[in-house]
């Protein structure tokens, strides 16, 4: 609960000492336990509770009543603010728009409090089962966050002025498109949905004509194309892996355009004399997930503030990504989305699983994935002894332990593999915290599979709930297990949303999204003269 003081204090005692404060502004409903913690620094209060009743000895130097809430300007400016709650006690519209107005006032960021699930102040019960403050309620804002135990801690940070870059105005061409000699930068061989988009982006680039010559940078691997891909060595012009010690921007030959596969190779690349483009497809970082809490001067936060201001060309992968770019460092984006390969990934005529397959897509050490969530909803839906199975496909071994369900791992599957159990499960179930652009879900979909998923925000991109797939609000553990329930018991439901699925993962084929990723990229080419 948010009144067990124990954790509190020591993330307070950690903020107090990162960020150097000398006022704050405390909102909280809390008697004087949260200001005796502070000495040497002025600290004023907004109460909760409007009791008053604060004597002269009190470490407050100054009380607002919560009707200043409607005239943020009357409210001094703050290093820090600290919340304390107030968000689970106001409508979540009413409380972002709160949290913006007071980031004006605030020199360094605001430290929020707020339990997993909301409560009412006065009865201490839980209102709801809905996860109200996930990060993707708070899209757009600069934040750091993390989960103890129950409660989220956010750390806010002021929306920085930057201006806009000359690259970013870019001018719409006409759509004809000549002939490009591209280098893409591989930023990993991981099998990754990211590394998986850009390789499958460089065959149907080479397949169209273009030069596509891949980079990687390893002293181990003789090969820039995985050994887990089904590219081969004809699916691109040329692959050149050079050495751990050496840069990108040395080994290229002569290519009209850079295609970067994430933000750590920008600043090799602000040099180039040839336009580059980062193609941003999110990173746990980008949604404020660091697995620590960060603050205004932390090394990481000034880091990422550097390289997405260096003066790149933009694509976002979603628009989700593309208000994260626009709201912290004031960058135009062109969108791209993911594709799906849907003679690679299709549907079986008919299923003939004895009992239904949930199928789970992920490595469980990813927090944000949600493989918790997930298991929980499996075990509440076991109770209703409703027969199923799930096979678990993971990068990395993993065991749930004393399952109350059966359960089989594919651990590191060949591409084909995992297509195959793709289209033999009858159900897929994501839970995942955030993402940009799923590909597991839309996979999925163009194998002929119903999907169930957490409104993780990139889903929306093509999600359709109750049309094709079933979406649940985050930490809704009972309408997770209820419409995964609906789906085991209903094989007409699962055929339907899976027809659906199928129809929409046909919009995403690389012959309908292939000639949008050349346009924005010879549209940067065309109006190269302007960075």
């Amino acid at each position: 609960m948010i009144d067990d003081l124990t954790n509190i204090k020591a993330i307070i005692k950690d903020f107090m000492n990162n960020e150097k404060l000398r006022s704050i502004l405390e909102i909280s409903g809390y008697d004087e336990s949260i200001a005796k913690l502070f000495s040497n620094v002025k600290i004023d209060r907004v109460d909760l509770t409007d009791c008053g009743n604060f004597n002269k000895d009190s470490r407050y130097r100054k009380v607002y009543n919560s009707d200043c809430f409607k005239n943020i300007n009357e409210i001094e400016e703050y290093d820090a603010v600290l919340i304390f709650h107030l968000f689970e006690n106001i409508p979540a519209d009413y409380a972002k728009e709160i949290l913006i107005d007071l980031l004006t006032k605030v020199k360094k960021s605001i430290l929020l409090f707020t339990p997993m699930y909301p409560y009412d102040l006065e009865s201490e019960t839980e209102v709801t089962s809905v996860r109200v403050y996930h990060p993707i309620f708070f899209i757009g804002l600069e934040f750091s966050y993390n989960e103890i135990d129950n409660l989220q801690v956010y750390n806010f940070f002021p929306t920085m002025n930057y201006k806009s870059l000359i690259c970013d105005k870019l001018v719409n061409l006409d759509e004809k498109v000549e002939k490009m000699n591209i280098a893409y930068i591989l930023p990993s061989q991981a099998m990754t949905g990211g590394v998986k988009a850009l390789l499958q982006q460089i065959k149907e680039l080479h397949t169209n004509g273009h030069i596509v010559n891949l980079y990687y940078r390893c002293d181990k691997s003789k090969r820039a194309i995985p050994e887990w891909s089904h590219l081969t060595d004809n699916d691109v012009s040329t692959q050149l892996v050079i050495p751990e010690n050496k840069k990108f921007i040395d080994y290229l030959n002569e290519e009209d355009i850079v295609v970067l596969g994430f933000v750590n190779e920008v600043n090799e690349f602000q040099d180039s004399k040839i336009p580059v483009v980062l193609w941003e497809q999110g990173s746990p970082a980008i949604y404020g997930d660091f697995n620590d809490m960060i603050y205004s001067t932390t090394p990481i936060r000034l880091i990422m503030h550097t390289l997405y201001r260096i003066p790149v060309h933009m694509m976002a992968v979603s628009k989700t990504i593309q208000d994260i770019l626009k709201g912290i460092y004031n960058r135009e984006s062109q969108i791209f989305p993911n594709g799906i390969d849907t003679d690679f990934y299709y549907p079986l005529e008919s299923k003939n699983n004895d009992i239904p397959i949930v199928l789970l897509v992920g490595n469980p050490s990813l927090k944000f994935k949600g493989f918790d969530f997930a298991l929980s909803v499996l075990k509440e839906t076991a109770k209703m002894d409703i027969p199923f199975k799930v096979w678990w496909v993971s990068q990395v071994e993993c065991s749930v332990g004393n399952a109350s369900f059966d359960i089989e791992y594919f651990i590191l599957p060949s591409q084909e593999k995992l297509a195959e159990l793709y289209r033999n499960a009858d159900i897929y179930l994501s839970t995942s915290l955030y993402e940009s652009f799923p590909l597991p879900p839309i996979e999925a979909m163009a194998s002929g599979t119903a999907v169930l998923s957490t409104d993780n925000g990139g889903i929306n991109t093509y999600a359709k709930p109750g049309e094709n797939c079933l979406l649940c609000e985050q930490g809704d553990l009972p309408s997770m297990s209820y419409a995964l329930t609906s789906l085991l018991l209903n094989p007409q439901a699962r055929e339907s949303l899976a027809k659906a699925g199928r129809e929409t993962a046909l919009e995403y084929t690389f012959k309908n999204i292939t000639p949008i990723l050349e346009r924005c990229l010879y549209n940067i080419i065309s109006n190269k003269s302007q960075c």
